[in-house]
């Protein structure tokens, strides 16, 4: 007959249908663990009082990974990130993590979930960089669980992320540019194509930079301004720059004086053909936006883009974001010989050394002319 109790084993014994118990005190309460052999609840006692002497316990609870990420969403993440910020946690939670880890409980959640779920994602060609992100939302969503002391320490620290190469954003060309311009549409969004070519704003500053933002020598940028998505409703979210160095002034030159003035005329008209339809302020004046939609509300960056696709496929030249357009005034600024440190604060970067790194590239034919000029040291 087997021994109901071991030497040293605290308090185990074995129920009459075959289970084998564990009790413990923990929080000043008398608490229980089973198992179906006595080695088994042996090991889970000592794992438990190991945790309890190490300040690492935490007291079970029945709350799933799902209940938990809910929970996260709307009493933190909500009170602690940008509205665009919490719209991407909420589509991984609801769309990627719910429902691949959603059911397990939370305590009972381990690294070899998490990463089954990461091999399941690169194996649905999900790009490393997309589940990077959604780890790092899982990640945020633990840690808050690991201080609540629900969790004793996050499973999303051990898992291994698939390698991510750094690609290199690709811009034009001075011969791309000279094609890309006649291909331009004449109306905002040709406009805002060519503002960003020539000023190097982010599309998201372009699409909040309002009449107000703009004096007679400058443009003040002070706000972004995009569109998210949540459930069936698009809301438009203003928000000052991210960083103090965001919040700059980018001297105006003729080229884009002229722009502007074409843009205020074209809005002028936009508003009497809207009619009471209009939804913006007064046209070219205040707070109203600058590269706006035909009714006066703030411009879709996604609309934009479609617009640069469009045109460079008209002139014959491959497909690009916008963004491509802020490399391209970056890249054109050193390759000029204008000094780094003033367009690093033109782009709004605090680092002339990530301006470098990530913004400027160079094409062959300025390599050659670079090797010309140092074959005079040989």
């Amino acid at each position: 007959m087997a021994k109901k109790r071991g030497n040293a084993e605290g308090s185990i014994y074995q129920r009459k249908d075959g289970r084998w118990t564990a009790a413990y005190f923990a929080a000043g309460k008398r608490k229980y663990l089973y198992a179906s052999t006595r080695e088994e609840a042996a090991k889970k006692l000592r794992d438990i009082q190991s945790r309890i002497d190490s300040g690492m316990y935490v007291e079970p609870s029945a709350v799933t990974v799902n209940q938990w990420l809910t929970i996260w969403l709307r009493e933190y993440a909500a009170q602690a990130v940008r509205p665009s910020t919490l719209a991407a946690h909420t589509n991984i939670v609801h769309n990627h993590l719910v429902p691949a880890l959603g059911k397990i409980k939370l305590q009972q959640l381990r690294a070899e979930h998490i990463q089954a779920f990461i091999n399941s994602q690169a194996q649905k060609k999900f790009s490393p960089s997309t589940i990077k992100r959604e780890i790092a939302t899982l990640k945020v969503a633990l840690n808050q669980a690991e201080k609540n002391q629900i969790i004793s320490r996050s499973p999303a620290n051990a898992v291994s992320l698939p390698k991510q190469e750094q690609k290199e954003i690709e811009f034009l060309t001075v011969e791309e540019v000279s094609a890309l311009l006649p291909a331009l549409p004449f109306n905002t969004h040709g406009r805002a194509l060519r503002f960003i070519l020539g000023t190097g704003l982010r599309v998201a500053e372009l699409c909040g930079l309002r009449w107000c933002d703009i004096d007679s020598k400058a443009i003040h940028v002070n706000q972004i301004t995009y569109t998210i998505r949540q459930g069936d409703e698009v809301v438009r979210v203003s928000n000052p720059p991210k960083t103090t160095a965001g919040k700059r002034v980018i001297p105006l030159n003729n080229k884009l004086r002229a722009i502007l003035d074409e843009q205020c005329q074209a809005q002028r008209l936009e508003c009497i053909r809207a009619g009471s339809a209009w939804s913006g302020g007064d046209p070219g004046k205040g707070q109203q936006y600058v590269f706006a939609t035909e009714l006066g509300t703030p411009a879709d960056r996604h609309n934009i883009a479609r617009s640069l696709r469009a045109s460079l496929k008209a002139a014959g030249l491959k497909s690009r974001g916008v963004h491509a357009l802020r490399h391209t005034f970056a890249t054109q600024w050193i390759q000029t010989g204008r000094d780094p440190r003033t367009l690093s604060e033109i782009l709004g970067h605090t680092n002339v050394a990530f301006t470098m790194q990530r913004y400027v590239h160079s094409d062959t034919a300025t390599k050659r002319k670079g090797m010309e000029i140092m074959a005079n040291l040989i």
